[in-house]
């Protein structure tokens, strides 16, 4: 598992080109376009569907997302690549939420919810991913059928 996460991580460039970032994925970097236009908006946060994607790291590992001031109170959550922090995941994304997003191509995130108190751990959301367009910055969040964490200790 260690040389797994030490592989995504080491394929992961540290420097941007044009409008958009590099994210780890299992098989080596990917680019993605700094701004993401959801299908829907996320739960909880109606007429949201703009964000713009800002990376936390060098490494293309953890983001963050905020929606457009212009939409109401400014909304930003922590996002990460699965891959680093669990190297088996390996969802099946049923094909009409492709469709939605326009490509059978797509590059995953996860919401991770920070820990509220010290010594607890962040989670991460593995039941539905963000999934991602690399081309048009399309995405959708995915509930996924199967055994999935809602909370996955991250670290």
């Amino acid at each position: 598992m260690k040389t797994q996460v030490k592989q995504v991580l080491t394929t992961a460039p540290t420097d941007q080109t044009g409008d958009d970032l590099a994210v780890a994925t299992p098989s080596g970097s990917r680019a993605v376009p700094t701004h993401l236009d959801l299908v829907e908006p996320l739960p909880g946060l109606p007429g949201r569907t703009a964000y713009d994607l800002q990376a936390l790291d060098d490494l293309g590992v953890l983001f963050s997302i905020r929606s457009n001031p212009l939409d109401g109170p400014q909304i930003r959550l922590f996002l990460v690549s699965p891959y680093v922090f669990f190297p088996s995941y390996a969802p099946t994304i049923p094909t009409d939420a492709l469709g939605e997003v326009g490509s059978d191509d797509e590059v995953l995130f996860v919401v991770v919810r920070p820990a509220d108190t010290e010594g607890e751990v962040p989670t991460a959301n593995l039941l539905a991913p963000l999934v991602v367009d690399p081309t048009t910055g399309r995405c959708a969040q995915v509930v996924l059928d199967g055994d999935h964490p809602l909370r996955a200790p991250v670290g």
